[in-house]
């Protein structure tokens, strides 16, 4: 008899010992910001296939919401909600601007070379959204400054 509060079942590796509850995982995304599969694996040694199952699950739930980038994730309000209701959460005021930007879906940023994902706080600052971008970026080329 399998106990299923310390199981799962893996369709590729069969029963398999629980490695992270949700909150767990939840939280460990919101210090991340954004994962991806390999990401659960290194941290709570999940097989691959299972990995890309609860990152898919957390996602249906609504969690989780996939970035442009195929397979990676980030957290989404109804995922800070979970964990601000269990107390896991303590914002400062950066993580707010983060989280806030992320919503509105400004996480890139346009520093004159590129368009990059903002990773850092003053990248957050002037974070924008793909389209205006990419607007930047051909109005920037139109005027010669790049």
């Amino acid at each position: 008899m399998v106990n299923h509060q310390q199981e799962h079942y893996d369709r590729y590796s069969g029963w398999q010992p629980i490695k992270a509850r949700k909150l767990e995982v939840l939280n460990f995304i919101r210090y991340k910001e954004v994962v991806a599969a390999h990401d659960l694996m290194e941290e709570f040694g999940y097989t691959y296939s299972s990995a890309r199952c609860r990152l898919s699950r957390l996602g249906k739930e609504g969690f989780l919401h996939p970035l442009i980038v195929r397979g990676t994730w980030v957290l989404t309000d109804k995922g800070y909600r979970k964990l601000d209701y269990h107390g896991m959460i303590e914002e400062e005021p950066d993580l707010q601007l983060r989280r806030q930007r992320r919503a509105e879906g400004r996480i890139w940023f346009f520093d004159g070379r590129g368009i990059g994902m903002a990773t850092t706080d003053s990248e957050f600052a002037v974070a924008v959204t793909l389209d205006e971008a990419v607007r930047i970026r051909r109005e920037w080329k139109k005027e010669g400054l790049i």
